[in-house]
């Protein structure tokens, strides 16, 4: 690494860690700052690119991912929700309101141009919508599932990711491991009982399943037992198979934040 790519980096870890340690926590939502133990690892592995969520309620994970992804008006990213489409949300999991994603992410410092806003309902998605996305954006770094946590809606939402995810990206399923909504487990279950994907679990934390390209799974898993074993002890993990693979289980050790460590 030149020493201009490493003083950007420092830089944008510095911008995390203010994000973590106070702006977080202006804006509604659910999501962990101690997911970033397992993120960022993985972020050093993947380098800056495009990101994306399906369901943003008010942004409080996507401005975080924009964040750590370098997202700008060159490195643009996709919020998707149905927004003022309420009738679409079916489970009620949480209502995003476009005005409020925008003021959110101007608040933190992310552009509005930065941001392709798709307002649909994601059952709707098709392989043009894909394409189209992919094309004007480009395949996706780090892609959110956080929709509506049907069974349907969550196994298409992310079969829609996979889709458009670069294969040395990352994919977030939200609520894995939330007994609110079974739906979620249900979902993941019946994708990899009953078909083969290039996409399969690597890690659950922080009340999310992550998955990687299996071409990039063991270096993925490496990365993160290392950096996490080296800077948090106190984070308990255990190796465990999930329909099959090897994964891992990660419990931060510690009820507050601190700062990412290098």
């Amino acid at each position: 690494m030149e020493e201009g790519e490493g003083m950007d980096l420092e830089q944008r870890l510095s911008d995390v860690n203010t994000y973590l340690s106070e702006g977080i926590h202006t804006v509604k939502g659910w999501c962990l700052p101690h997911l970033w133990q397992t993120l960022w690892p993985l972020y050093r592995e993947i380098g800056d690119g495009p990101v994306a969520e399906i369901g943003l309620f008010e942004g409080k994970f996507f401005i975080g991912l924009c964040k750590t992804f370098g997202t700008s008006e060159k490195n643009r990213a996709a919020a998707i929700d149905v927004f003022d489409m309420q009738q679409f949300n079916l489970d009620g999991a949480g209502v995003g309101k476009m005005d409020v994603v925008k003021r959110n992410l101007g608040v933190h410092g992310i552009a509005e141009d930065a941001v392709e806003f798709v307002q649909a309902d994601s059952l709707a998605l098709t392989h043009r919508d894909a394409d189209r996305l992919v094309r004007e954006i480009g395949q996706f770094h780090f892609f959110s599932v956080d929709g509506c946590h049907e069974v349907v809606h969550t196994a298409k939402d992310i079969e829609f990711a996979m889709s458009v995810t670069a294969n040395h990206g990352l994919i977030a399923v939200d609520d894995y491991t939330n007994p609110d909504w079974p739906g979620v487990q249900e979902a993941v279950a019946r994708m990899y009982m009953l078909r083969d994907f290039n996409f399969i679990p690597l890690a659950v934390t922080c009340n999310k399943l992550l998955l990687c390209s299996y071409s990039f799974h063991s270096d993925r898993l490496a990365a993160i037992e290392e950096y996490v074993s080296s800077h948090y002890p106190t984070t308990r993990i255990k190796k465990v198979k999930r329909f099959g693979f090897q994964t891992l289980t990660l419990h931060p050790g510690h009820s507050v934040w601190s700062d990412i460590v290098k």
